[in-house]
């Protein structure tokens, strides 16, 4: 092996082991606050539930709101390494070829209440042929369901959300267009990042892992924000089988 081939392996070696510290150093951030929480209210309940008969109601009330907090905390952590361990955990994809508007469909039908909760219309555009894809069909309609979330959320008030399938050149194409409030051109790099989110209790891994799922597919994931105009979500997939 050559010098400048070495060089490149240690470069990419050095890139690998940053990254894994950036999402380390991220995770140990994102549990501080959640496992804090846990901690203080479990001290707190240990003193209330001395003797817990003979409290008056207002004293068990209060021990109930501090358990109904420690409830929601575990769920949140819990949450945050499923999420962290889809983000960076080694899996293998089980590919098929399918035609991408069917998992369109089937995606759209398992959304169709929590859109109609939140005031949000969806409308499928399909190409005038099948899109035929090699996928791994569950991970590719999770990649999509984060970014449906995603666009839902970023409609608090309801809106139109459009998801279009369609061939370019040697590309099956599924874009998520959304009438939301946008991305800020500050957070546009950022927003595909780990651990980032402009959401209070957001994890910031959804698009993280869904950029991972259509990488793995040798594919790419692109964005395109207008504030106060909504966001479109592109993921471009080989129709070849690339493995």
């Amino acid at each position: 092996m050559s010098d400048a081939q070495l060089s490149a392996k240690a470069g990419d070696l050095q890139h690998e082991l940053t990254q894994i510290a950036e999402l380390a150093g991220g995770l140990a951030h994102e549990l501080r606050n959640p496992l804090s929480t846990v901690m203080i209210n479990l001290k707190l309940l240990a003193e209330e539930l001395q003797d817990f008969e003979a409290q008056p109601q207002d004293t068990r009330r209060r021990a109930l709101l501090k358990v109904d907090v420690l409830r929601r905390e575990a769920e949140r952590l819990q949450v945050l390494f499923e999420e962290f361990l889809n983000l960076i955990g080694p899996r293998v994809l089980h590919r098929q070829p399918m035609d991408l508007s069917l998992i369109v469909a089937r995606l759209v039908e398992f959304c169709e209440p929590l859109m109609k909760a939140h005031h949000v219309r969806v409308t499928v555009v399909e190409g005038t042929r099948p899109v035929m894809c090699t996928v791994d069909e569950k991970l590719l309609s999770q990649a999509l369901l984060n970014i449906v979330i995603n666009s839902q959320q970023a409609m608090p008030e309801g809106g139109e959300l459009t998801i279009a399938t369609a061939l370019d050149a040697e590309f099956a194409v599924i874009s998520v267009r959304d009438t939301g409030v946008g991305i800020a051109e500050a957070d546009c790099e950022r927003i595909l990042r780990p651990f980032f989110s402009t959401k209070a209790r957001g994890t910031g891994l959804g698009l993280s892992i869904t950029q991972r799922i259509v990488q793995e597919h040798g594919g790419t994931l692109s964005f395109e924000s207008e504030m106060g105009k909504g966001t479109t979500f592109s993921i471009r997939l080989p129709l070849g089988d690339k493995r």
